[in-house]
C-alpha cells in the first residue's frame, strides 16, 4: 500500500471525527499531519524504519501526542518492539507521560479500514494473543506432530501475526464500537495506489 493511500484514509478518518488537520506537503520537513499539538507520520508498506524513528523522536520533543499510521503488511515484531522501546523512552520525558498512537490500515476490495491503538503496548498485547489462540491446535497432538506444527507456526509467526492484526482492523472497521477506535471508507479512484 502506498503512503498516499494511507494518508488519504487517515485524513478521511479525521474528517469523520470533525477534525481539520494541517497536512504537510511531501518532501517538506516536519510531521505529515498536525492537529493542534499532535503530530502524525503516515507510511506506506515499504519505508525506512530508521528515518521514521528519527521523525518520531523529533515529533515527541515538539508535540503533545505523536502517532504513526501504517499498513497492516508493514508490521513486524522487531519494528513494534522498537516502537514500544521508544514509547517508554519518551514517556520518561520531564514534561509529561506519553504514548505513541498506532493506526493500522487494511484494504479489502474497494474498502479501506483503519484501527487505532492508543498505545504501542496495546498493539503488542494484541500481537501476543496469536500464540494463545493457537494453543488448542497443539494440545492433543502426538509429540512428533506437535513439534512439527509448532516449528511451522514459529517459522510463519510474522505472517500469522500480520493476518491476525489485519482481521481485527477489518472486523472493527466494519462495525466500529466508536468513531475514534475504528473506521472504514472508500477512496476516489485517483487516490488508489497499491503495489
Amino acid at each position: 500500500m502506498k503512503e498516499d493511500v494511507v494518508r488519504a484514509v487517515f485524513l478521511k478518518y479525521l474528517q469523520n471525527l470533525g477534525k481539520s488537520p494541517l497536512v504537510r506537503k511531501r518532501n517538506l520537513p516536519g510531521p505529515d499531519v498536525v492537529i493542534g499539538g499532535n503530530a502524525y507520520e503516515c507510511k506506506g508498506s515499504k519505508f525506512n524504519k530508521s528515518t521514521l524513528f528519527k521523525q518520531l523522536i523529533d515529533n515527541a520533543l515538539q508535540y503533545n501526542i505523536i502517532g504513526v499510521i501504517i499498513p497492516w503488511d508493514s508490521l513486524s515484531y522487531s519494528f513494534v518492539y522498537k516502537l514500544a522501546a521508544l514509547e517508554v523512552l519518551i514517556r520518561d520525558h520531564p514534561r509529561s507521560e506519553r504514548s505513541i498512537e498506532v493506526y493500522v490500515v487494511a484494504q479489502e476490495g474497494d474498502t479501506y479500514f483503519l484501527h487505532r491503538w492508543s498505545s504501542v503496548r496495546l498493539l503488542l498485547l494484541e500481537m501476543g494473543r496469536v500464540a494463545y489462540e493457537k494453543i488448542s491446535n497443539y494440545v492433543d497432538l502426538p509429540p512428533d506432530e506437535k513439534k512439527s506444527k509448532i516449528m511451522e507456526f514459529l517459522k510463519n509467526i510474522e505472517k500469522e501475526t500480520r493476518e491476525h492484526i489485519k482481521n481485527i482492523v477489518v472486523k472493527q472497521g466494519e462495525n466500529p464500537p466508536d468513531p475514534y477506535s475504528a473506521f472504514s471508507c472508500t477512496l476516489a479512484t485517483s487516490s488508489k495506489q497499491n503495489n
